[in-house]
């Protein structure tokens, strides 16, 4: 047999199985990605489609993600191992990380919500329970009560309680402050809070309704698992109770 007719084969087997594996790799808009990363790749722009988000933020997500592959797949990296399931990207993508002043600030407000829940928790409690002693101590405290009364009074107190505790306590970074300080201001808020709940106390009328002390107890109550439903969602663990 001459020269001419030998058959041209690889001229071993790692260069044949390269042959094959660069046959099987699919071409995915202009640019090589392996047959595995192209399925992934397939799958999540079915699942972007599936969102709400816009058409050029799926545009940029998709050729981020697939510039970001052929820079890696070399190394034998592949989509899942980058980016975890399509599932957890899709969503990481809608719901992305927030940054830790972003995540600072959602603490503060969740926070004060908890704390402000709390508090009127626990007036609902305290004046449900003067209610059913008799009318004369709900006639002495008509404006404190009130339910507008209570709800400013516990809002208030929820968002200083929260930014109190921030003081006293910051978090990992923040400068920490004197003793003196924060004990004036510790003080300053009680002494803020107390003018507060002084002024909407004088609030009466339709306008700070009272109510009878069975219903204060039912509000308590709800507002008890309420708070707990809150605490195991948001995982708050640095409320008083």
């Amino acid at each position: 047999m001459s020269e001419s007719e030998t058959p041209k084969t690889p001229r071993n087997a790692a260069a044949g199985a390269k042959q094959i594996q660069a046959a099987e790799r699919p071409i995915h808009e202009s640019t090589e990605l392996t047959k595995r990363n192209a399925e992934y790749m397939r799958q999540m722009r079915k699942s972007l489609n599936d969102t709400q988000l816009s058409g050029e933020k799926k545009k940029a997500v998709l050729d981020e993600m697939t510039t970001t592959l052929l820079a890696e797949q070399g190394r034998g990296t592949t989509a899942r191992q980058l980016y975890g399931t399509v599932q957890e990207r899709t969503e990481e993508i809608i719901n992305p990380k927030k940054t830790p002043v972003e995540q600072q600030k959602a603490n503060f407000w969740i926070s004060s919500l908890d704390s402000g829940l709390m508090l009127f928790m626990i007036f609902c409690l305290m004046y449900g329970i003067m209610g059913l002693i008799g009318a004369n101590t709900q006639k002495n405290s008509q404006g404190a009560m009130g339910l507008t009364a209570i709800l400013l009074t516990s809002v208030v107190g929820g968002l200083g309680v929260t930014k109190l505790f921030q003081y006293l306590a910051p978090a990992k970074g923040q400068p920490q402050a004197s003793l003196w300080k924060k004990i004036g201001w510790s003080v300053l808020a009680v002494i803020v809070w107390m003018f507060v709940f002084t002024t909407v106390s004088l609030i009466k009328g339709p306008w700070n309704p009272i109510l009878p002390g069975m219903a204060y107890l039912a509000i308590a109550v709800v507002v008890f698992f309420i708070r707990m439903w809150l605490k195991r969602r948001y995982k708050i663990t640095t409320s008083l109770f």
